[in-house]
């Protein structure tokens, strides 16, 4: 059997050590864009920062390959698929043969396209060569701009401080991430990231960047202008599947899988940043690119393409992060429809987080909350009927991990009350 995967980071790597396992007679190829084996994307930003060093990034060397028997191709890209004849053909026109083909291609930075943005000192911050690029700019002292304040954009920002930089954050959205948290709680990171230095410009835009030989400042929708000696573009990230096009492989926002991970076209799988897989909180399909489900996902595509059916339970969104020195943890359906009904805890007249009743409301959400500003902790969980289908916790981490493990499945009131305490252990469930 010849296992082609496209990918050569989370998604991909998981499979090939999957696949191995399973099938110790198959051929195993895998291509990756970059010149590098495998490493962690996610601590990039940390690198930037100074935090982790370049040796510290690595998760496999070449030997692993060797070992594992795996033809590893570097510096590659998939052009495109001919899905009838079973093969991949790259960029240069080579062509490798498959029988079970993975696409775990990842997603690639949003660009922008205003005056100005193809300056030298203008970066995206994906790759270890990304953060190496931007270490060359961003020297102690100096002034960056970071444009969008999402997961990507707080990381970033973070880096770059932790470097030494005066950090400004210009966000389009009327709060830091938006998609991760609601008004209370970005209120609470904006306020610790104002105190730790940071400038945050909200409800605002860059429209242009100046500059002659490198960039000198970023103009702002307001007419203001930031001084900038280097700008991140932290504006999310899009699937890459584009050169899938003309394959006959279902594409949505990313491609769309099955339970067992597998396309529209026989024999090809997609795994990871790039696949539109099951989501348990939203109970539909849905791109979660987090690090842990391109890992499981790449494990269970793995099996199936070794012929060992075995069906994936979903993922769910996931975040966790340090902003302004306070801790995000959160998951799931974090901002749910508007119809739903929002009680801040103890609005029945008990103290929050001290044996609020929760009243199963069939379809509708239920949003339960505890703040304390002085603390500058906030906590919050979004309930479905019974089952948890989201939560957040800004603060003290305190049994938040824990608690974000229950994301799917039916609790009860007294783990609620507990975690919005801060007192929730897993010893508790079962009890």
């Amino acid at each position: 059997m010849r296992y082609l995967i496209i990918g050569n980071s989370a998604a991909g790597v998981a499979a090939a050590r999957t696949i191995r396992g399973a099938d110790p007679a198959g051929e195993i190829t895998i291509v990756g864009d970059e010149p590098y084996p495998y490493y962690a994307r996610v601590l990039t930003s940390y690198y930037l920062g100074g935090l982790v060093s370049r040796e510290r990034l690595w998760l496999a060397g070449e030997e692993w390959y060797r070992e594992e028997r795996i033809q590893l191709l570097t510096g590659r890209r998939a052009a495109g698929v001919d899905a009838a004849g079973r093969r991949v053909i790259l960029d240069g026109g080579r062509e490798l043969p498959y029988d079970r083909l993975l696409v775990a291609t990842g997603a690639n930075p949003q660009r922008v396209d205003f005056p100005g943005a193809g300056l030298p000192g203008v970066f995206t911050l994906r790759t270890i060569d990304d953060a190496a690029a931007i270490r060359q700019y961003a020297r102690p002292g100096g002034r960056a701009v970071v444009i969008g304040g999402g997961l990507v954009g707080i990381k970033a920002a973070e880096g770059l401080h932790a470097r030494g930089l005066r950090v400004s954050l210009v966000v389009s959205s009327g709060r830091l991430l938006s998609q991760a948290l609601d008004d209370p709680g970005a209120e609470l990171i904006r306020r610790a990231m104002t105190a730790a230095g940071f400038s945050i410009h909200l409800r605002e835009d860059v429209v242009a960047l100046e500059g002659q030989e490198k960039v000198t400042a970023a103009v702002l929708r307001s007419g203001a202008t930031l001084p900038a000696d280097v700008v991140v573009v932290g504006k999310g990230v899009r699937p890459n599947a584009g050169f899938l096009e003309g394959t006959g492989v279902a594409v949505n926002r990313g491609i769309l899988v099955d339970a067992y991970l597998a396309t529209s076209v026989p024999g090809i799988y997609a795994a990871g940043d790039v696949a539109e897989a099951f989501d348990r909180a939203w109970q539909q399909p849905r791109l979660n690119a987090i690090w842990g489900n391109a890992v499981e996902q790449g494990r269970l595509a793995g099996l199936n393409m070794a012929g060992r059916q075995t069906a994936y339970r979903g993922g769910i969104g996931q975040n966790s992060l340090v902003a302004g020195s306070l801790g995000v943890i959160g998951g799931g359906i974090v901002n749910p429809p508007v119809e739903s009904q929002d009680r801040p805890a103890g609005s029945d007249g008990k103290q929050a987080g001290n044996g609020t009743p929760l009243s199963p409301l069939g379809e509708g959400y239920q949003v339960v909350t505890r703040l304390d500003e002085k603390r500058s902790l906030y906590r919050k969980a979004v309930l479905q009927g019974r089952r948890l289908v989201g939560m957040v916790a800004v603060g003290p981490p305190d049994g938040a991990g824990s608690f974000q493990a229950l994301i799917g499945r039916e609790v009860k009131e007294k783990y609620v009350d507990a975690f919005l305490r801060g007192s929730f252990t897993w010893a508790m469930v079962g009890r």
